[in-house]
């Protein structure tokens, strides 16, 4: 190997350190410097922020406050305002109540004196209808009806027809006198309808009576081949009030030995075979009581009665 070639040799380090400026400290100083000022700067700019953000947050705070201030207040406003409105309105309601309360006491006892008096008024209405009934019944005592006879009967003088008609159907020796007879007041049949009742007053009670026992007698009381019947001129109520006693009528009717009768103005009277005696006013009565005590029905139709020896 040529000498140019030879690879040439590192300088020896020396043997003691050399003494120079201390670089490495200066840097780090400066270091140290710079990192104190940035961080003086950061600092200073982090309190900057701090208090400008604490700034806004205490004005946002007070913003709150206050707006909240209001709305407590408002809403303190509108609760005072509603409470005074309900304790007005209680205050109303409570001196309605105790009005009423007293209004109250007042009607309950007009209510009892009323029902007091009502009743004292129905009791002088019922006495009053008891009366006007009776009253009218009495001056039907010379009436009758006579049903089932044609229409063309006393076209000029019913008075004289009506007579000539009782003397030769329940053949009379005398001719009854009649102080009127005339037609229901109800309109005039169509043809192919039954006629209308004809209602008879006789001048004679006496002559009334015969009628009817004659009627009853000659059952039936045939008028141109047709029945015609004679019943005593009754009120529409005392009618209702003994056409309720029919069904116990048709029981009795098979009962044998047995006589029966209805008693003005409705009274079942009934005598048995051995001459006893029961009266009822309830047909309910009548019909269960009386007529099934000890006896048999077969198809609604009474079979034997047995009564008390």
């Amino acid at each position: 190997m040529s000498s140019k070639q030879r690879p040439k040799q590192a300088p020896k380090a020396p043997d003691s350190p050399v003494v120079g400026p201390p670089t490495d400290t200066l840097a780090v100083a400066s270091i140290m410097e710079a990192i104190k000022a940035s961080e003086g700067s950061v600092l200073a700019k982090i309190e900057e922020t701090v208090s400008t953000l604490s700034t806004d947050l205490h004005t946002k705070i007070e913003s709150l406050s206050a707006e909240l201030r209001q709305e407590i207040n408002t809403v303190r406003s509108e609760t005072r305002e509603a409470l005074e409105t309900a304790n007005r309105e209680l205050k109303l309601h409570a001196t309605s109540i105790r009005s009423l309360e007293d209004g109250a006491s007042h009607y309950s006892d007009r209510v009892v004196e009323l029902e007091t008096q009502l009743m004292s008024l129905s009791s002088q209405v019922k006495q009053l209808s008891s009366k006007v009934e009776d009253l009218e019944s009495r001056q039907r005592r010379d009436n009758c009806r006579i049903i089932g006879v044609e229409e063309s009967l006393g076209d000029i003088r019913m008075e004289r027809s009506v007579a000539k008609l009782l003397q030769n159907t329940l053949g009379l020796d005398y001719t009854p006198t009649l102080d009127r007879a005339h037609r229901s007041l109800l309109p005039k049949p169509k043809q192919g309808d039954p006629p209308r009742p004809i209602v008879v007053k006789f001048h004679y009670f006496q002559e009334k009576m015969d009628v009817l026992r004659r009627a009853l007698s000659r059952r039936p009381v045939l008028h141109n081949n047709k029945p015609i019947y004679i019943y005593p001129d009754y009120t529409a109520a005392v009618r209702k009030r003994r056409a309720a006693f029919k069904e116990a009528r048709e029981l009795l009717s098979h009962c044998p030995n047995t006589r029966f009768g209805l008693l003005f103005p409705a009274t079942l009277k009934i005598t048995g075979p051995h001459g006893e005696q029961r009266s009822f006013d309830n047909p309910a009565e009548a019909n269960v009581s009386t007529f099934h005590l000890n006896g048999k029905l077969s198809h609604g139709k009474l079979e034997r009665v047995h009564y008390p020896s």
